[in-house]
């Protein structure tokens, strides 16, 4: 059964793909419900002695994960491992007047897995924003603890939870039908960082999971607790991260292509976003200069939307829009309805998934090079463009700026080693600069490190999606690079220039410094 939509991440133990869905929208697929239900049943735990039925497995029905999946601010990521469910995390997105509440209602991985970090990267996934009040669980599992702190980098501390969590727990128990309304309580009347769900789980193999969880520099500090309480596990903002390590560095840009996919999936490109309304006079432009005729092929690499395409194709060209995105394509076809089957899903990377031509012209605009921040993909992706072109056939690319936005960062936004990087990455604040403005060269919202630049971006405004935070990293480009790049690619360059959207013809020319050249556009012809 595959999931809703799936992202690759890098090799780990396991090639495991992840989803996640608005939990609404998941509460509606039966299959992937009765999935939940079933992995739910066969790993979750045991009955203790005064459970339901001692001994036995704990089940829950999938009416009852149907239940967990209606309350709107809910979402379900799943991993898989050969489109086999590993592992699924429900979870809610809580607005309290204390803040953003991130909290986990169950979280389920297969034990072959759990050594794997995949509940890690399920929270990951949960855990996006950097701006919540507090992330947690109440669980009986000591690995669902440590999987909270490592994915929050922030250890669970008892005096915290004991001052902080009776006026957390108030809220969330509205949402969350099994939590009390108060923490537990010690002999002395103290709170103490645990609940009394009344969930009967059993604890033959706590003490052994307490140890390993308790090992190395991560001493245990939550208690012990008794049959039928669960360890009211949160982590909180005031609380100082850890500082990013390598590894987590890593997994934080774990499946480099779902990030950026994932960014321009997230944006709404309304008719009033600034990437989005100047397809027709730039449609002009690019027809003046490559002198089409009519019926000519034209392809457009990275069509997202299919702005352009429907541009062309309404003025008789024989237009053909791909995108690496099923999400934006489908997004394309809806929106250009009577052009349906000009759009269709491709990995412009690969040569084999593009249409055969051969094309008059190949568009790829609007930054799609440099999107992966990977030289060796720009190279892929040209080749396989100038092989679908006719002799003598245009190309036109637009890429990002470099010079627009290098020499105004900040010393601290231009470090120069790894710690320092990831220092800088740290304190980096994130905008909506993507989904409401457009313009990524704030260099309040930037980062570059060897050659890449950095930004965190938040996504909220779109119906069709829940709120998100991506780190994201493109590449950008000066003048001398990009042409050395289409000459590598096998494509004659006929011009390069510093344009500003919507305004390629401006004579004079903008400088290549000047912040109002955000593009460098590149005129290019196949031998």
């Amino acid at each position: 059964m595959p999931p809703r939509r799936i992202l690759a991440s890098e090799p780990q133990l396991w090639p495991v793909a992840w989803s996640w869905t608005p939990g609404p929208q998941a509460s509606k697929d039966v299959d992937l419900i009765a999935a939940c239900a079933e992995l739910y049943g066969q790993e979750y735990g045991k009955w203790g002695p005064r459970g339901r039925h001692p001994g036995d497995w704990v089940r829950m029905s999938p009416t009852q994960i149907h239940r967990l999946l209606e309350h709107g601010d809910s979402w379900l990521s799943c991993a898989y491992v050969d489109d086999k469910l590993a592992g699924y995390c429900i979870a809610i997105r809580l607005h309290t007047p204390l803040g953003l509440v991130a909290w986990i209602t169950q979280l389920v991985v297969r034990a072959i897995y759990r050594q794997g970090r995949v509940a890690t990267q399920m929270l990951y996934s949960i855990w996006q924003f950097t701006d919540c009040y507090a992330w947690g669980l109440a669980t009986a599992n000591p690995y669902a603890v440590r999987a909270l702190e490592t994915a929050t980098r922030r250890p669970c501390r008892q005096q915290l939870i004991r001052n902080q969590g009776s006026d957390l727990l108030r809220y969330l128990s509205a949402a969350v039908d099994y939590l009390p309304e108060e923490l537990a309580i010690d002999a002395q009347g103290h709170p103490q960082p645990r609940v009394n769900t009344e969930f009967f789980v059993s604890h033959a193999e706590l003490p052994e999971m307490r140890r390993l969880a308790g090992r190395g520099e991560r001493p245990w500090d939550l208690g012990d607790i008794s049959e039928g309480e669960e360890w009211f596990a949160c982590t909180f903002s005031s609380q100082q991260p850890t500082t990013i390590t390598d590894e987590h560095l890593t997994e934080l840009l774990v499946g480099s292509d779902h990030i950026w996919i994932h960014a321009y999936e997230g944006m709404t490109l309304d008719a009033r976003h600034a990437w989005n309304k100047h397809a027709e006079v730039e449609v002009d432009a690019i027809s003046a200069w490559s002198s089409l005729e009519p019926d000519a092929q034209v392809l457009d690499i990275g069509c997202g939307n299919g702005r352009h395409t429907a541009a062309l194709a309404r003025r008789g060209f024989a237009a053909f829009g791909v995108d690496i995105s099923a999400t934006l394509i489908e997004r394309a076809r809806e929106v250009h309805h009577e052009l349906r089957d000009h759009f269709g899903v491709a990995d412009c990377r690969d040569a084999d998934q593009l249409p055969p031509g051969p094309f008059q012209l190949a568009l790829c605009l609007y930054d799609v090079i440099g999107s992966s921040a990977f030289i060796a993909h720009d190279e892929a992706m040209l080749r396989a463009i100038v092989s679908r072109l006719a002799p003598g056939g245009h190309l036109v690319v637009t890429v990002l700026n470099a010079d627009a936005t290098l020499h105004r960062l900040a010393p601290e936004a231009r470090p120069q080693t790894m710690p320092e990087f990831i220092n800088a990455l740290e304190k980096l604040p994130p905008s909506h600069t993507m989904e409401r403005t457009g313009d990524i060269f704030d260099p309040g919202f930037l980062v570059y490190y060897d050659g890449i630049h950095y930004r965190k971006e938040q996504f909220d405004l779109a119906s069709w999606r829940l709120p998100s935070e991506v780190v994201v990293r493109d590449r950008r480009y000066d003048q001398d690079g990009l042409r050395e790049l289409l000459k590598r690619c096998g494509a004659n360059v006929v011009s390069i220039r510093p344009v500003q959207a919507g305004h390629w013809d401006r004579d004079p020319p903008l400088g290549n410094d000047d912040i109002r050249a955000k593009e460098l556009l590149a005129v290019a012809r196949r031998p």
